[in-house]
This record gives structure tokens, C-alpha cells and sequence, in this order.
């Protein structure tokens, strides 16, 4: 039987956090590629990790998020000690990292990003932090830079980071300096690719699916892409936490951004054969709120009780419930991987499919309005006809989009159909979907207002022999401008705030070998053309 075999955190104070999470890397003294090991482990991050969290560590860290959701975070850490400097760092590792671990593959493991990205700033401003935090403890003080979605954070998180990475090393005895260099790097390697992230999209597109958030221009493709950083791999979205949402959901219609209300969550007790006025139901959440609607991240942290662990195992087992799970899983695993929890989990989630499958919002994705493709019904037909009059292979796709994010998704999907019928490499496809996201979400965002339902036409004509595509998009928005289209910036006129804006055009006209456009009679008239290798 191991050491930690019995893991626990002895007393709810500082040190005895400090002591569970850092373990026997308390200072830089302590910095031997054993501890580095063990730690590791624990954390879960950096070259010595392992990708499963031990059941013992979990446990230690789902009590104390158990009892944060029944006191509430504000009386939890009311003692006066979580204020000190110590009290601070141990408060940031439990409100930035066991909620990472207790409720992975949900919203509620980012809900308290805002609060430890605040907390941190603030601890780091003018370099305070030196004054109470050894290297060690500073790895934890500057994490929650790194998890928020802000890009002055981010560059904070890079600047302390590098710091703490050279501080690390040069503390290191000579036979140690190696493995701490290896460290140091990697912590840096890491805030790195968080800050890039950021720069690219403004967001962490891996936590799209977990926050039922439509994937936009160019995240689909950084999703399906295996070479992305390793931290942006999560763990399968728990298709529980989804299937409940969505049972809520049919049971009463008009939710406010997932907000339940008393009527809902009875009613759904009841269809699974509990009584919403028995003493044990978790009803009684809506009294420990003082409201009688709440979020559904706070029922869920409460149906996640071990009081109520048999009311939350009956209602995934109510049939509407189990339906939805199963409809879930589908999105999440791949195609061969039929197993829950899934080995690896489909590189970029339907989104669009999902929110749909849990807010009931609309048919199934084959009835969905929005992009027309071969084979449908309305709208003009893309299939050709020979000369006999049967029927040829399609040399074209023809999609209508409406002017919402929520249409990127299934473009990509009819794209990814037209390129395996054309057989186009990888590279190409890459390219031309990151095109037509770009180009659509321009289109989107400069032609129309939020409240236009107009449509966008978008064609793509494949020519054989010649090895070239051409893609249209026609629509009756507000003129573009030709200036931003067509110009490319150069070393000398990219300036900082107009490389962020102007990227995936700048891209989109790397990738097309010409860009055309036109204005006639009140429609928008854009053409790409690129040449598709063999």
C-alpha cells in the first residue's frame, strides 16, 4: 500500500492545502525529479503527468467542492486566514483546480475562471507576489492567468511564467538543473500556446462543446487538427450533465439560458416515479438559493450530493433521460469507438447538433433548416444530367446559409462530403474550409446586423482536368469593402490592433490563388479560386 493510499487534507486550512496539493515539492530545495513525478500526477499538467486522475485525489478534491456548493464559496473561506498571503494561494488552487477535476466535461469546470483570474491579477500586480511566494507556489499564483480568456492576462501569465521558469532554474542545485529546466520550459511552452490560442480566436475553442457554444471561423479546423497543444484534448463531455439539461428542458418549454425553475424540476421527479415533496428530494435547493429559479450548474453541483446520488441515478435511468445520454455519446464518440467513456474523443463536436439535442430547439440535423445541400428538396438542384438524361455525379455543392454562426458547422460537414467524393488532399481541405469559415463570418459580421435573417449563397464548382476550384458567395447584404479584401498586409503596415481582425482574411488570401468581388444591382458578388494538388 502506497503513501497515498490514504490521501486526505487534514484540517480546512491553508497548509493543509498546500501540503495535499504540493505534497513533498514544497521549495525549490525539494525540486528532484521524484517529486516533480508526484506531484505531476496529482496535477495532472506538465512532462511528468499521466492522463488519469487517482480515485483518492479525486475524492479529496470532490469532498471539499461538496462542500463549497452548501455553504457557498463567500462563507467556505469566511476565516479571516484565507486572506493572508498563503490563504490566497491555497484558495486559488481549490477554486481553480478541483473544480477541473470534480466536474470535467461540463461548464462548471471553467465557472470560476473569472473569479481566480481576478484574484491572481490582483496578487500579482507591481510584483507582489515575490514578496510571499516562493518558485513553487508562484507555478499555482500565475495558473489562473493562463485558464482566462483574456488576452492581457494571458500576456501577464507569459511574462510571470518566463520568470518563474528562469527563477526555477537557477535555484536548481547542478544535479538537478537538467530536470528543471525541463519544467520550467514546458510550464513556459505552455503559457505560450494558451496566449496563441487567444490571439488566434479570442477563446479556447476545446471548451466550445462543454459551453454549448457554436464553433466560429477557423475553430472547427484547429479542433480536427492532432498536432494542436495536448491540454486542449479534453476528457469526453459528461453526457449525463447534458442529458438532464435536456429532459429540463422538453419538460417545460421558454428556458432563460438554462435557468430551472421549481415547476420543472418537479415535474421531471415525478416522471421518473419521485415525489417532489419528500424531505430527501433535491427540491429543497431551491429554498438553500432563496429563489425559485436557479442555474442549472448550481442544481447539478447539488444533484451531484452523495445525499442525492440515488435520485440522480433514477432520473438517468428514466427513459427520456437514457435517450439522451445515448444521443450525446453519439456526438462525442467516434465512428468504431462505441465505448462510454470513449478511448478519444471526436476531435471537433457537432455543437450546433448538440445545443439543438439538449434545448430541443429544432428537428434533427437531416430536417434542419439553414444549408441546403445535393439532394434536397428546395431549392435549385446541383446534379447534372447526361445526355440519355440519367443522372451524372454531382460536379458541384450548393449550400444556402443563413447569417448565424450557428451554420459553420454544417458547411463543414457538406464540405468535408465534397471533398472525400473529389478526393482532396488533406492540406486542401484544410484550407478551403478555413476559406469559406473565414469568408462567411466576414460576410456575417460586415454585411448584415444581428437581427437580419437574410441568406448567403455559397457554390463550389470542382473542375477535373485542370484541378481547380471555384467557390462563390452571393448575397444581399451591406457593400463590402474592397480595401480590406483585397489588401495584403505587408512587415510595415501591420499594426497591433489590426492583426487580430484581419487574420482570416489575410489567410483566406494566402490560400486562393485569386479574389475577386463585385457589387451589382444591391447583391455582393465574392469569387475565390485555388488550384487542388493531386
Amino acid at each position: 500500500m502506497g503513501a497515498d493510499d490514504h490521501v486526505r487534507i487534514a484540517e480546512r486550512s491553508p497548509e493543509a492545502v498546500l501540503d495535499f496539493w504540493l505534497g513533498r515539492l514544497r521549495t525549490p530545495a525539494d525540486a528532484s525529479r521524484e517529486n516533480w513525478q508526484q506531484a505531476m500526477r496529482r496535477w495532472r499538467v506538465g512532462p511528468f503527468t499521466r492522463s488519469t486522475l487517482d480515485p483518492n485525489d479525486l475524492r479529496v478534491q470532490r469532498e471539499w467542492c461538496e462542500q463549497m456548493h452548501r455553504e457557498g464559496v463567500d462563507r467556505f473561506f469566511g476565516d479571516p486566514v484565507w486572506d493572508t498571503p498563503k490563504g490566497i494561494l491555497a484558495k486559488l488552487i481549490v477554486l481553480d483546480q478541483f473544480p477541473r477535476s470534480v466536474y470535467r466535461g461540463t461548464a462548471l469546470a471553467y465557472a470560476n475562471d473569472p473569479v481566480t483570474a481576478s484574484i491572481s491579477r490582483q496578487a500579482c500586480e507591481t510584483d507582489r507576489e515575490f514578496a510571499h511566494y516562493n518558485v513553487i507556489e508562484r507555478i499555482w499564483m500565475y495558473f489562473p492567468l493562463g485558464h482566462a480568456e483574456d488576452l492581457k492576462l494571458q500576456e501577464l501569465c507569459v511574462e510571470k511564467t518566463a520568470r518563474m521558469s528562469a527563477d526555477l532554474i537557477a535555484a536548481a542545485p547542478p544535479d538537478q538543473r537538467r530536470v528543471n529546466q525541463v519544467v520550467g520550459w514546458s510550464f513556459v511552452k505552455a503559457a505560450i500556446e494558451h496566449a496563441e490560442t487567444l490571439l488566434l480566436f479570442d477563446r479556447f475553442p476545446h471548451r466550445n462543446a462543454a459551453l454549448l457554444r457554436p464553433h466560429r471561423g477557423g475553430e472547427r479546423r484547429y479542433l480536427t487538427n492532432p498536432t494542436r497543444p495536448l491540454w486542449s484534448f479534453s476528457q469526453p463531455l459528461n453526457s449525463g450533465y447534458f442529458a438532464v439539461l435536456g429532459a429540463l428542458h422538453r419538460t417545460e418549454d421558454g428556458f432563460e439560458e438554462d435557468r430551472i425553475t421549481r415547476g420543472a424540476l418537479a415535474c421531471l421527479l415525478r416522471a421518473a416515479g419521485l415525489s417532489p415533496e419528500d424531505p430527501a428530494s433535491p427540491m429543497d435547493i431551491f429554498d438553500f438559493a432563496g429563489d425559485d429559479v436557479l442555474s442549472y450548474q448550481m442544481l447539478w453541483r447539488h444533484l451531484c450530493l452523495p445525499e442525492h446520488a440515488q435520485t440522480l441515478d433514477t432520473l438517468q435511468q428514466l427513459a427520456l433521460v437514457a435517450d439522451l445520454r445515448k444521443a450525446v455519446r453519439s456526438l462525442v464518440v467516434k465512428a468504431g469507438d462505441r465505448s462510454w467513456p470513449p478511448k478519444s474523443t471526436t476531435p471537433a463536436i457537432d455543437v450546433a447538433a448538440l445545443s439543438a439535442l439538449v434545448r430541443a430547439d429544432g428537428p434533427s440535423d437531416a430536417q434542419r433548416p439553414g444549408v441546403r445541400t445535393e439532394g434536397d428538396r428546395e431549392g435549385p438542384s446541383t446534379a447534372a444530367s447526361g445526355r440519355d438524361g440519367s443522372p451524372e455525379a454531382a460536379p458541384g455543392l450548393s449550400l444556402v446559409v443563413r447569417n448565424g454562426r450557428g451554420e459553420l458547422e454544417r458547411v463543414a460537414k457538406a464540405m468535408d462530403g465534397f471533398a472525400d467524393r473529389h478526393g482532396l488532399p488533406q492540406q486542401d481541405r484544410f484550407q478551403i474550409q478555413l476559406c469559406l469559415e473565414e469568408t462567411l463570418m466576414y460576410m456575417v459580421e460586415h454585411g448584415h446586423d444581428d437581427a437580419d435573417t437574410q441568406r448567403i449563397d455559397v457554390h463550389l464548382q470542382m473542375n477535373e482536368e485542370s484541378r481547380s476550384l471555384a467557390i462563390r458567395f452571393e448575397d444581399d447584404g451591406r457593400e463590402l469593402d474592397p480595401d480590406t479584401l483585397m489588401f495584403q498586409p505587408g512587415p510595415d503596415t501591420i499594426q497591433e490592433e489590426t492583426v487580430v481582425d484581419g487574420l482570416g482574411l489575410h489567410l483566406v488570401r494566402t490560400y486562393v490563388d485569386d479574389l475577386r468581388y463585385r457589387r451589382k444591382d444591391g447583391r455582393n458578388y465574392l469569387s475565390l479560386s485555388k488550384r487542388i494538388g493531386i
